[in-house]
């Protein structure tokens, strides 16, 4: 079967070493006679997957030891309700800064339950750009400051950490994670969910100060309570066996391939090679200022906009699938997650080249 490559934004292309892995052990764990998801969740083997995925997670991102890391069900989206029903009530608000659409569902979901203030900090004009920390006017009394590092749909990414105090700023990672270094103790906490980096859809990775827990409401369902969560492990019930796994497995293929600055140096040159491309270009546009470009979903138009159509379904023809912009924005969409090959955007590129020839547009040599 000829390699295809798989551009979409969520849930991601899996490395084939992973896939592999999976396979070979699906049926038949370990010689333990059961399937990897008929494992027991309080069984040896279960734990030693769980126990083995944390440590994997804290030496790939130097988590220090007054962490938690925990476990949780139901992706990223979960922590928009989780992160005020255990921080926010009476006397207590939020920042939400807005910069895209998932920021802005973060904050949606956030105000149908606690007193938060929206900052929209994103800034249209002939370029997409975020607007300058000092024009935020963050709350002095802000419980958390919560922010998407990397906004998948119009592709604008925080090129550093907001310089805000370290007990207070609460990042959705679920784009970034593992792609570049981390200073984990700026954070108060980071969530993602895994279907980008870190595996398969219905897990949620959640990275919190350890003395938070003690400042999280008494009345939160349990399910929803950080401070159980930590306590139990990550095993307040039956938790998504298989996705666990599969994120062991993921965290292992990232450490033999070099760790974080491995990756980060990969998703530089991809991201370059393709905006290399687009700009050298009559036909491609991308909307968003440079210093704002995101590293990992690379989203562009097409100046003739009937030719949307034409190039996805010719894309597919040359083995390149999951182009499609998001619904909400049309247009084109590349993502670049850890486990798309060099190989995937050189193809790509080369792709995007032939079919401006062939449409009578001749690349601009920048």
């Amino acid at each position: 079967m000829q390699e295809i490559f798989y551009f979409g934004a969520g849930p991601a292309a899996l490395p084939g070493p992973v896939l592999a892995k999976i396979r070979q052990e699906f049926l038949d764990y370990r010689g333990s006679g059961l399937s990897v998801v008929e494992l027991p969740h309080r069984g040896e083997a279960f734990l030693e997957i769980r126990d083995t995925a944390e440590a994997l997670l804290r030496e790939l991102l130097q988590v220090p030891d007054d962490y938690a890391v925990l476990f949780m069900h139901g992706g990223a989206t979960s922590q928009f309700s989780m992160l005020p029903l255990n921080f926010l009530g009476p006397g207590r608000l939020a920042d939400y800064v807005h910069t895209g659409h998932w920021s802005l569902k973060a904050s949606a979901e956030a105000k149908r339950l606690a007193d938060i203030r929206e900052i929209h900090a994103l800034r249209q004009g002939e370029s997409l750009r975020i607007a300058p920390q000092h024009e935020w006017s963050l709350s002095p009394n802000a419980t958390y400051v919560h922010y998407c590092d990397n906004e998948t749909v119009n592709g604008i990414a925080f090129p550093g950490v907001p310089d805000v105090h370290r007990g207070l700023l609460a990042c959705d990672m679920t784009s970034s994670i593992l792609m570049r270094p981390l200073e984990v103790d700026r954070f108060a906490i980071i969530y993602a969910g895994t279907q980008k980096n870190l595996g398969i859809a219905g897990l949620c990775v959640v990275i919190i100060r350890k003395d938070l827990l003690d400042a999280t409401n008494e009345r939160v369902p349990r399910l929803y309570d950080y401070r159980r969560c930590a306590r139990e492990r990550s095993l307040v019930n039956t938790p998504p066996v298989f996705a666990i796994y599969v994120l062991q497995g993921m965290l292992d293929w990232v450490k033999g391939q070099g760790g974080v600055h491995a990756m980060h140096e990969r998703s530089q040159r991809r991201s370059a090679l393709l905006y290399q491309a687009i700009d050298a270009s009559r036909l491609y546009t991308n909307r968003v200022a440079d210093e704002f470009r995101s590293k990992i979903n690379i989203p562009f138009e097409i100046q003739d906009a009937g030719l949307h159509e034409v190039f996805v379904r010719e894309a597919e023809q040359n083995r390149l699938f999951g182009l499609r912009g998001h619904s909400s924005t049309g247009g084109i969409r590349a993502s670049l997650y850890n486990a798309m090959p060099d190989a995937g955007v050189e193809h790509l590129v080369e792709f995007m080249c032939n079919f401006e020839a062939g449409f009578g547009a001749s690349p601009i040599k920048r």
